[in-house]
Order: C-alpha cells, then sequence, then structure tokens
C-alpha cells in the first residue's frame, strides 16, 4: 500500500468510524474500527498495511492497559507504524481473546493479554469457543508475581509459621484474594494440596476490599501482587513471606519463592503478545523482531522500571512452550478445586 493510499484509507475510517461513534455508541464505532484496521489484500511482503490493533481483554485504566499503552509505543516504533490499543473488556478476558481469535490472520490484530485468559478460562467456563491452538504467541513480555503477605506486627515471620499453625489449628489462619479462581487462589489451593493442610479462603471482588481487610487485621494474610503492594512494604506497614513465582521478585530480591521456602508450588501469571493461528511465517517473523525491541527499548525498560512492572522478553517457542505446560497446570488444579 503506498503513502496516498494510506492517507485515502485514514481518512476512510476516520469517516466511517465517526459516523458509526454517532448512530451506535463507543462499542459499535470499535467494531467498524477494527475493519479499518485490517485492509483488505494484507500480504506479507507489504505488512504491516497501515495501523495495527492490539486488543487488551480487560478494562482501560488498569495494570494491563497501562503496560499495554507503553508496550504499545515502543512496539509502533519497532514496527513504524501506529499500534492502537483497543480494551475489549468482559468475562475475565474471553470477550477479548475471542475476538482475537476470529481475526483475519494477517498480522494487523493482535492481543496484548495475561496468560490466565487463555491457560485458565477454557477450563473453567466450557462454553468458551478458543483454546490454545486458535492463537499464535509472538513473544513474552511480562510477569506478574504474586505475594504472600501479612502485616508488619504478624507473628508469622515465615511461610512454615503459617503451616505450623494450620497444622495444628485447620483452617484457622484465613487468607484474601481477589476472587475465586484468581491466580492467588489457585496458588495458595496449591499450597493446601502439596502440604496437607487447610486455609480459610476469603474471596473478594478485587483486590481493593481485601487490602482494607487485611490491613485492618482480619485476615492472616492476603495473597497479593507484589507491586501493588511496594509502598505499603516500604513504609513498614506490610512484610512479604514469600512469592509464588519460579524466580524473585527484583524489587524484593530478599523475599525467597515458595520453593526456596520449602513448598513445592509455582504459580505463575505472566503475558505477552498472541496473533491468531495461521498467521503467516513471514509476518510472524516481523512481529517477533518487532516485539523484541519494543521489550527492550529504553523508553520501555524505564517505564516498567518506574511503574513496579517485571518484564522478561521470551521469543515465540519458549511463550509457546511456557503458555502449554501453564495450562496443563491450572487445568489440575482447577478439577481438582471443582472450578
Amino acid at each position: 500500500m503506498n503513502s496516498a493510499t494510506k492517507i485515502q484509507w485514514a481518512a476512510w475510517c476516520h469517516v466511517r468510524d465517526t459516523a458509526a461513534r454517532i448512530r451506535a455508541g463507543m462499542g459499535m464505532a470499535l467494531a467498524a474500527g477494527t475493519v479499518c484496521l485490517a485492509p483488505a489484500a494484507a500480504s506479507a511482503a507489504d505488512f504491516p498495511q497501515g495501523p495495527v490493533e492490539m486488543i487488551v481483554p480487560f478494562a482501560s485504566g488498569g495494570g494491563l492497559d497501562q503496560n499495554a499503552r507503553a508496550f504499545g509505543k515502543a512496539f509502533s516504533e519497532a514496527l513504524n507504524t501506529p499500534v492502537a490499543v483497543v480494551n475489549r473488556d468482559g468475562a475475565a478476558g474471553a470477550i477479548g481473546l475471542a475476538a482475537l481469535a476470529g481475526a483475519r490472520a494477517d498480522g494487523q490484530t493482535l492481543a496484548f493479554t495475561p496468560a490466565v485468559s487463555l491457560t485458565s478460562q477454557p477450563h473453567r467456563v466450557k462454553t468458551i469457543k478458543y483454546g490454545l491452538d486458535s492463537f499464535t504467541p509472538v513473544c513474552h513480555v511480562f510477569d506478574n508475581i504474586f505475594a504472600v503477605a501479612v502485616l508488619a506486627n504478624s507473628p508469622y515471620r515465615s511461610i512454615s509459621d503459617i503451616l505450623a499453625k494450620v497444622r495444628a489449628e485447620p483452617e484457622s489462619v484465613s487468607y484474601g484474594t481477589s476472587g475465586i479462581g484468581s491466580i492467588p487462589h489457585l496458588g495458595t489451593a496449591d499450597i493446601e494440596a502439596a502440604m496437607n493442610v487447610r486455609l480459610n479462603h476469603v474471596a473478594y471482588k478485587g483486590d481493593g476490599p481485601m487490602m482494607q481487610d487485611l490491613l485492618g487485621g482480619r485476615l492472616g494474610f492476603g495473597a497479593v501482587l507484589a507491586s501493588s503492594v511496594a509502598g505499603q512494604v516500604q513504609a513498614g506497614t506490610l512484610r512479604l513471606l514469600a512469592v509464588y513465582s519460579d524466580h524473585r521478585h527484583p524489587a524484593f530480591p530478599s523475599v525467597p519463592t515458595l520453593r526456596e521456602a520449602g513448598v513445592p508450588v509455582v504459580q505463575l501469571s505472566f503475558g505477552g503478545v498472541l496473533a491468531p493461528a495461521k498467521t503467516p511465517p513471514a509476518v510472524l517473523e516481523k512481529l517477533q523482531a518487532g516485539c523484541e525491541r519494543a521489550v527492550k527499548s529504553p523508553a520501555y525498560v524505564e517505564w516498567a522500571a518506574k511503574a513496579g512492572q517485571v518484564i522478561e522478553y521470551q521469543p515465540a517457542e519458549a511463550f509457546a512452550r511456557k503458555l502449554r505446560e501453564d495450562s496443563r497446570s491450572k487445568e489440575v488444579t482447577i478439577k481438582r478445586l471443582g472450578l
């Protein structure tokens, strides 16, 4: 597509999108915008043909959305084309991923997503029509590392202290998570299974109310995103006992992993960029090269450091392998819990 054609295409899209917004509101306008962002007759040699749409399957304003927009800017520079971040939230990420699964496999539509929507939700919700084979991984971009957090004056100084308490008095220690089926819930359920103990799970509708009860001393511990409580840890209000990841959080290097603390559990939360299945190899090659440059770009690295976001580039093959392993792990846990 030459420059003149691109300008004509952009102008047509603007008119169409504006009209759609007036007629049907934002939701329909986004659908119209999707058509604009994927002009017909795209080929690997011509890719990218105009802007690339990057779906974020969760609401705007959250940590994932902020991450996607910072990454999208670097990705745009790497691809030398605009990258439009579009939020399609709902059903714990399933709506956005279903949209990607049904998109044209030309590289013009991608998703920036946590793995949980792909590796956990299909095992929990049987009506979901997509699976691992519906997508082609482009690259691993980020890790979300969860941790066991207690009040600074808590009697629990380690995971061993919590385990000793619940072995003596089953379900005597309550813990809070952001909801049933969340990464912290699945990870803590794995702790119970691995160590043959029973904790008292209190599921909240989000981190906000859970944190209120944790800080109010009404929970034994909270299973939280480590970066989200950095302020309270630095202020001495909370302590972290262990992380659920397979490696330590770079911002909290003294906090052990569960494995290091003697608990053989790893519950990963990570994500990156996906393309529809059957995206041409030549297009994928360009996307993968652009993704690597974006993840390693100074601007994105600087943003991540300020935001407390752990970034970790892994190429497509490693990302695909990690997704398969995580899907198998989560399937086992979800079946055991009857979710």
